[in-house]
C-alpha cells in the first residue's frame, strides 16, 4: 500500500509533510511530521517553540536537520560545528530536541544532508570536508578537463570549483560529495554511524541522495573507477550513477541498522520507487508548503 497523507503547517515553524508508506507499515503508523531546518536550531528556546507547535498542531514527529552543509548541529561532531552555534559551545541542538521530543511523546528523525556538504561560498572552517578531500568533490561536466590538469590539494582545484557552483547558483546549491569515490562513501557512512550510535533517534532522513545534475560526476576518480569514456556508453553510465547512489544508501542504510534497528529510514529521493521495492528505504518523505489538489485526492486511509 503506497499512501499520502496532508498534515497541514505547525505555527509557521517549517514546511508541512506528506509521507509515501512502505508496503509493511499501516496508516495508523503514518509519520506526521514536522521538519525542522537548521536554521530553527539556534537555541534552546527555538526548539522548546518547535516541540510546543508540532505538539499542538498533531504532528507525532519532529524531523531535525543535524546536517546541512558538511556540518554537525550536536555536539562532539566528526564535522565542524557551525558558525552560528560557536558561541554556544555546550548547546546541542539535537541531544536538546530528543530529549525534549521524547518527552512530550514525539518521535525524532535525524535528517542528513548527504552529498550536498557546501554552499556556494567556501566554509570558514579548515577541517571542512572539501579542504581536507577536494577530490572526493563532484566534478561537473564542462570544467572536468581544466580540473583534470590541477592537483586537488591545489588552491585553484577547490576554487574552480567554487567559482564554477557560484556562476551557477541559479540551479546549483554548492559543493557535492561523490558516491563513486570509496573514501567519499566511508566518510559519509562514518557521520551517520556517529549519529545513531550517539543519539537516540528514532529515525534518520537522508535528503541530497542525488546528483546536482546529469553532467556531474566526471573527477578523474570517478572515472577511473567507471573504466572508460562515458560519452561512448551513456547507458552503462546513467546505470554506473545510479548504481553508485545506491550502494551509498545501502551503506548508510546498514550503518544505522547496525545501531538501531528499530530506526526507521527515510530519504527524498529520485530513485524512491526502486529502493522501497529493495527494502532500502521504509519511507520516502516530501515536504510540501500546501496541499496539492492531487495530494488531497490522497488523503484518505
Amino acid at each position: 500500500m503506497t499512501t499520502a497523507r496532508w498534515i497541514g503547517s505547525a505555527s509557521g515553524i517549517t514546511l508541512a509533510l506528506a509521507t509515501v508508506v512502505a508496503p509493511h507499515l499501516h496508516a495508523a503508523d503514518a509519520v506526521r511530521g514536522l521538519w525542522i531546518d537548521r536554521t530553527r536550531l539556534s537555541s534552546p528556546q527555538a526548539i522548546d517553540e518547535a516541540v510546543s507547535s508540532a505538539v499542538k498542531d498533531g504532528f507525532n514527529t519532529l524531523i531535525v536537520q543535524v546536517r546541512g552543509r558538511g556540518d554537525s548541529y550536536f555536539l562532539n561532531g566528526l564535522e565542524p560545528r557551525p558558525t552560528v552555534l560557536l558561541s554556544q559551545p555546550s548547546f546541542d541542538p539535537l541531544g536538546d530536541a530528543v530529549t525534549k521530543g521524547h518527552a512530550r511523546g514525539l518521535s525524532v528523525h535525524a535528517w542528513i544532508n548527504v552529498n550536498l556538504v557546501s554552499g556556494t561560498d567556501v566554509p570558514a572552517s579548515r577541517a571542512h570536508i572539501v579542504y581536507r578531500h577536494p577530490e572526493w568533490l563532484m566534478v561537473p561536466r564542462l570544467i572536468a578537463a581544466d580540473l583534470a590538469t590541477l592537483e586537488p590539494d591545489g588552491p585553484e582545484y577547490l576554487g574552480r570549483l567554487t567559482r564554477y557552483a557560484r556562476s551557477q547558483a541559479a540551479e546549483l546549491e554548492g559543493l557535492y560529495l561523490s558516491p563513486a569515490t570509496a573514501g567519499a562513501v566511508e566518510y559519509t557512512t562514518n557521520i551517520v554511524r556517529d549519529i545513531v550510535q550517539r543519539y537516540a533517534v528514532d529515525g534518520v532522513h537522508f535528503d541530497y541522495l542525488r546528483y546536482p545534475g546529469d553532467d556531474f560526476d566526471f573527477g578523474r576518480e570517478t572515472l577511473r573507477a567507471f573504466g572508460q569514456n562515458p560519452a561512448r556508453s551513456p547507458e552503462r553510465w546513467q546505470k554506473f550513477r545510479a548504481d553508485r547512489l545506491t550502494a551509498l544508501l545501502t551503506s548508510l542504510r546498514a550503518a544505522v541498522r547496525t545501531a538501531r534497528p528499530s530506526a526507521v529510514v527515510s530519504a527524498t529521493v529520485s530513485q524512491q520507487d526502486a529502493w522501497l521495492s529493495q527494502g532500502l528505504l521504509d519511507l520516502v518523505l516530501r515536504r510540501t508548503p500546501e496541499p496539492s489538489p492531487d495530494l488531497v485526492k490522497a488523503a484518505s486511509f
